[in-house]
């Protein structure tokens, strides 16, 4: 097995990780009391799509990496960077959001009002 396949094999493993641990923080949303921030009604649904789309690129990866021997370097590199870009970039900073004074300075830019995640406004 070739470097570039055991990183591919690595990303995949590192993005079902990730995926597990945004699956136990969506699974404490509106605990104990079942009241929903705004900024959860608001991000929910991405969150949970972010979460499916990580977990299938996560095994399409894995996939490509172990089932296509013929797949060169750069088409395994292509689609981690893809995944990287397009799936796991948007669902970390989603996920971190409401503690970067950069991201909730842009929020209430967009929205007009202050990003309300619970802790105090």
């Amino acid at each position: 097995m070739t470097f570039a396949r055991i990183l591919a094999l690595l990303w995949a493993l590192a993005c079902l990780v990730l995926a597990l641990a945004e699956w136990s923080s969506l699974a404490m949303v509106g605990f104990p009391d079942g009241h929903l921030t705004v900024w959860e009604q608001e991000t929910l649904g991405l969150r949970r799509w972010l979460l499916a789309l990580c977990v299938m690129q996560a095994l399409a990866i894995a996939g490509l990496a172990i089932l296509r021997p013929r797949m060169s370097r750069i088409g395994l590199a292509a689609a981690v960077l893809a995944a990287g870009v397009l799936v796991v970039m948007p669902m970390i900073v989603v996920a971190t959001c409401p503690g970067s004074e950069s991201c909730r300075a842009g929020y209430e830019r967009l929205t007009g009002r202050m990003l309300d995640h619970g802790i105090g406004g």
